[in-house]
């Protein structure tokens, strides 16, 4: 909105003449003809106030529409500051940006206290996931009191509707317990299976979806087989399946 276009507007709506509306405002003739001319095309609010006070309208009334929108108490401080010497202003400006440091630090306090985990690049899944050595984690957020110490991309259908296609799982750096999910490397490749090992030492991998019970694995105690064990995921245990 041009400002001083405005003003013309709203002057010309009440017949006033400018020699009255400056008599009215108390606002010199030739700082209205700056601001009507488009030489001065941000007036101070409290100029601003006086102009409108003397055409029957508001401040906001010259603010243009869409912009952010000033309390009536907001519009009425800043004229006071454009009121003040420059001592003033220096001291009011002091006092606002402690006030706005005082409140940055009580909204950092608000936040939840974080910690960050590493979020392991390659994805975890039912088929074949290649090691990407080059870039194998990234940094991921969680509460500071999660008890997660890595994260993981879970890819496929294998371990729907309990880890689902694309989501992120946390995962704690222990040794899982029969019935536990883990995530694997095995042979190159990357799993996420439930877990359970008999007595003799061999390794059931299935997975939690039983309609993709294909999915599911055996790996012989005697098997020359590389496995490596990442972790257990963090969830509620599932029972093993017994369509095996």
């Amino acid at each position: 909105m041009d400002i001083g276009k405005t003003i013309t507007r709203y002057r010309l709506q009440t017949g006033m003449t400018i020699d009255e509306l400056a008599a009215k405002s108390g606002v010199a003739k030739g700082t209205l003809n700056k601001i009507t001319g488009g030489v001065t095309a941000n007036p101070t609010i409290s100029v601003l106030a006086k102009i409108a006070g003397a055409l029957g309208r508001s401040v906001a009334d010259f603010v243009e529409e869409g912009g952010p929108a000033l309390s009536g108490e907001a519009m009425a401080l800043a004229g006071d500051y454009d009121g003040l010497d420059g001592h003033g202003r220096r001291v009011l400006r002091a006092v606002l940006d402690e006030e706005k440091r005082r409140m940055a630090r009580a909204e950092a306090a608000a936040r939840p206290a974080l910690k960050v985990i590493p979020l392991i690049g390659n994805r975890f899944a039912a088929g074949r996931g290649d090691p990407d050595f080059g870039n194998p984690w990234e940094d991921y957020s969680v509460p500071a009191d999660s008890a997660a110490d890595f994260a993981v991309h879970i890819n496929g259908d294998s371990m729907e509707p309990y880890l689902p296609d694309g989501s992120i799982a946390l995962g704690q750096k222990r040794a899982p317990r029969d019935g536990e999910v883990a995530a694997l490397l095995l042979d190159g490749e990357f799993l996420c299976k439930q877990v359970c090992q008999d007595m003799v030492g061999n390794l059931y991998l299935f997975a939690l979806n039983r309609a993709r019970k294909d999915a599911d694995m055996t790996i012989w105690k005697d098997a020359e087989r590389s496995l490596t064990c990442f972790g257990t995921i963090l969830m509620d245990r599932v029972p093993l399946p017994t369509d095996i």
